[in-house]
């Protein structure tokens, strides 16, 4: 398996190129091995990291420089935010990794209230890093803040995804259910009102009776996709990233969740999305079952171009996405970072 990635924006492996797409070899970059197994990636606003197998790789904007540190054993999840990253080991275990100190340090916070039998068996199974939470969802189907523990579910509640964005977590269940909590004075929370916070999760209102199957947030914005290939904005949309048409949303904050409308001559079903903090991109296909990508919010190419400083704003909703890559890929994973917008392209080896 060999690994191509795009990007678009900010890109902390080559300080020179921010604007137009980028092509960055992987392979070469990481010396991967033809065969390898799956790699990871997570960008935030300073730092890209990079998981393959044990490894995390760790690239700098600031410094032009790749930091790599070997774990002892396999790597199974990734988050990160402008700080530090956490790693899931396949033992369970869970690290911090801090650039900045270089130093990579144990998070034990399970079965801190002494019961021994139930430390054994609780395990993490989601993991999310944001500014102001980390978030973690056990096998016991407990929810925590990273080290305190926010609430237990139900038992017949089972989180399929949890995401996070500045301040706020939204949270997905394998119902379809999806809940917010944390931060809320820019609409994140998608409840109908403005915040400050949150404790617990909540079933967002404005989403009752709907059948989710996937969910974004990232700054202080959040974005779910129907079972039925809708896709629902909300939060702030000082950038555009809501996607939405109306004029009233423009540079305002959107409380409750608003389906978003593609340009009148798309018929097209939804089915993930992925945010940034002033973008928001979804992977759709259309009558023909062909997939396309879009996005709404910065202009990343403009936002940039340090040659040429110009608003990077958007409010005309969601535009098509073309990358510069050959279509006969076999394999195209779109994805964003904090202000970036990439693919990645897995081509088997012959």
């Amino acid at each position: 398996m060999s690994y191509t990635l795009w990007i678009k924006g900010l890109n902390p492996m080559e300080a020179l190129s921010h604007s137009d797409w980028k092509a960055i070899d992987l392979s070469q970059l990481l010396h991967l091995s033809k065969g390898s197994s799956a790699v990871q990636i997570r960008f935030g606003p300073l730092y890209s990291f990079i998981v393959h197998e044990k490894t995390l790789y760790i690239f700098c904007i600031l410094t032009e420089k790749r930091k790599t540190i070997s774990f002892e054993a396999e790597i199974v999840s990734l988050a990160a935010n402008s700080k530090h990253c956490l790693v899931l080991l396949a033992t369970g275990e869970l690290r911090k990794y801090d650039p900045v100190e270089e130093r990579s340090i144990g998070i034990h916070f399970l079965g801190i209230e002494n019961d021994s039998t139930k430390a054994t068996k609780e395990s993490i199974i989601h993991l999310a890093c944001g500014e102001y939470a980390t978030v973690a969802c056990t096998s016991t189907n407990a929810v925590y803040n990273i080290p305190n523990l926010t609430t237990t579910l139900p038992r017949h509640v089972r989180i399929r995804k949890v995401v996070t964005g500045f301040e706020h977590c939204l949270m997905l269940s394998t119902n379809g259910d999806v809940y917010s909590w944390g931060g809320g004075l820019r609409g994140q929370l998608g409840n109908g009102e403005i915040v400050a916070s949150s404790d617990l999760p909540c079933i967002v209102q404005g989403l009752e009776g709907v059948k989710v199957i996937d969910i974004a947030a990232e700054g202080w914005h959040s974005a779910a996709v129907s079972a039925f290939g809708d896709l629902y904005t909300w939060g702030w949309n000082n950038q555009g990233q809501l996607g939405l048409h109306d004029p009233q949303h423009r540079e305002r904050v959107v409380s409750l969740p608003q389906l978003v409308s593609f340009p009148d001559d798309e018929d097209l079903t939804v089915e993930k999305v992925h945010c940034g903090i002033g973008h928001t991109a979804v992977e759709a296909v259309d009558v023909d079952r062909k997939k396309h990508a879009w996005v709404a919010g910065w202009d990343l190419e403009k936002r940039f171009n340090y040659f040429q400083a110009t608003s990077s704003a958007n409010f005309e909703g969601f535009r098509k996405l073309v990358g510069p890559f050959h279509e006969a890929a076999e394999r195209l994973e779109l994805g964003t970072g904090a202000y970036q917008v990439y693919f990645l392209q897995r081509d088997q080896n012959e």
